[in-house]
C-alpha cells in the first residue's frame, strides 16, 4: 500500500553494528513531509494501528495518508479512440494501458498547519514588541518599563495566533493538498 507522510516526523529503528561490545545501535529515519511511503498496514483487533516500512520501521498512523490509485474511464461508453484517430470499440483492452489518478481516500477538509501557528505567534511577539518601544522612544508612553514591551510583545502574539484562526484557511486556499 502507498501512504503519504503529512508531516516531517522521524521513527527510530534498531540495526546490528557488528561490534562485540555493542551489539545494536539505534537510529532514525526521517521522513519529509509529502514523502510516498510503500509499506503494509499492520492491524490490531480488526483496527489499523500503524505502517511497516521495509519491515523495520514504525510509522505512526497519525502523520501518513493512505492513497488510492484509480483507473479513468476514458471511452464513456462509446469505445476508445487511439491517438491516430482510428475508433476501437472492444471493450476487453487490458488494465495496464488506462490512465490512472492518485486519489486521496482520507481527506479531512480545511487545516492549518500548526507551525503557521507558531509562525504568526512569533511575527506577532516581535510586532507587538517593536510597536512598543518605538511608541517608548516617540514619546508615545509615558514612562518607559519592560513591563509595557512584554505586554506589547503578549498582545501582538495574540494578535498574530487570532488573525491565524480567523483567516488562515482562507491565505492558503490556492495550495494543493
Amino acid at each position: 500500500m502507498d501512504f503519504v507522510a503529512t508531516q516531517d516526523f522521524k521513527s527510530p529503528y534498531v540495526i546490528s553494528t557488528g561490534m562485540p561490545h555493542k551489539p545494536t545501535a539505534i537510529k532514525t529515519k526521517t521522513f519529509k513531509k509529502g514523502e510516498i511511503i510503500c509499506g503494509e498496514m499492520i492491524k490490531k483487533n480488526g483496527k489499523p494501528a500503524f505502517v511497516m516500512y521495509k519491515s523495520t520501521i514504525v510509522v505512526p498512523l497519525s502523520c501518513v495518508k493512505q492513497v488510492l490509485v484509480k483507473d479513468i474511464n476514458v471511452n464513456n461508453g462509446q469505445g476508445s479512440s487511439g491517438a491516430d484517430g482510428s475508433s476501437n470499440s472492444s471493450s476487453s483492452s487490458s488494465n495496464d494501458n488506462k490512465p490512472k489518478v492518485i486519489v486521496d481516500i482520507k481527506s479531512n477538509g480545511k487545516s492549518v498547519d500548526k507551525r503557521k501557528y507558531l509562525d504568526a505567534i512569533i511575527v506577532g511577539g516581535l510586532v507587538g514588541f517593536g510597536v512598543t518601544f518605538l511608541a517608548e522612544k516617540k514619546g508615545w508612553i509615558a514612562v518607559a518599563s519592560q513591563k509595557n514591551k512584554i505586554i506589547g510583545a503578549v498582545s501582538g502574539a495574540l494578535a498574530g495566533a487570532y488573525l491565524m484562526y480567523r483567516f488562515g484557511g482562507k491565505l492558503n486556499s490556492n495550495t494543493k493538498k
